[in-house]
């Protein structure tokens, strides 16, 4: 089991990066608990209170700092051979798939979607439901860039968009 220091960023799989803020007991069914308190500054969730025995199986990590946000930057300039496979699923498939992406903590995976969600926002507007899907990954994209490069919101951002400004499709 992995403990967290208070005051670190951490990553929470399906919210993303935010900041240990404290480790609070709380009684619940006559048992005494330990959660971990986090902040999200960067997304409307405010805060969220996981169990601490329960972290590993929620998939809370720290920020791999260098190595992983250079890992994504690569993902996101990859190529788009998959792009076309991608186009012969049904939405329904499209969407579960990215939706398990994004909530498997796996920044690679969330990068991936938001690349092939990009794209397929270049070509044609995306409907409502990718469009989310799209901003979700944005936002945790956003969020861990934020705090591994030591940057604010609205520079992690252009980076982002940088990032994506010299795709070929």
């Amino acid at each position: 089991m992995h403990t967290f220091e208070i005051g670190s960023p951490i990553v929470h799989p399906i919210h993303g990066a935010g900041i240990l803020r404290q480790i609070e007991k709380r009684q619940v069914r006559g048992r005494l608990l330990r959660y971990y308190v986090i902040d999200f500054p960067y997304s409307d969730l405010g805060q969220v209170m996981v169990p601490v025995d329960m972290a590993d199986k929620v998939g809370l990590r720290v920020i791999n700092a260098r190595t992983n946000i250079d890992t994504i930057f690569d993902t996101l300039g990859g190529n788009f051979s998959e792009a076309e496979e991608e186009e012969s699923k049904s939405f329904h498939q499209r969407y579960r798939e990215y939706l398990e992406k994004i909530q498997s903590g796996d920044l690679n995976q969330v990068a991936q979607v938001y690349r092939l969600l990009y794209r397929r926002s270049m070509i044609k507007p995306l409907g409502t439901k990718d469009k989310a899907l799209f901003e979700t990954a944005r936002q945790l994209l956003v969020s861990e860039i934020v705090y591994a490069r030591a940057v604010g919101d609205d520079e992690a951002r252009t980076l982002l968009d940088e990032a994506m400004e010299d795709l070929v499709f």
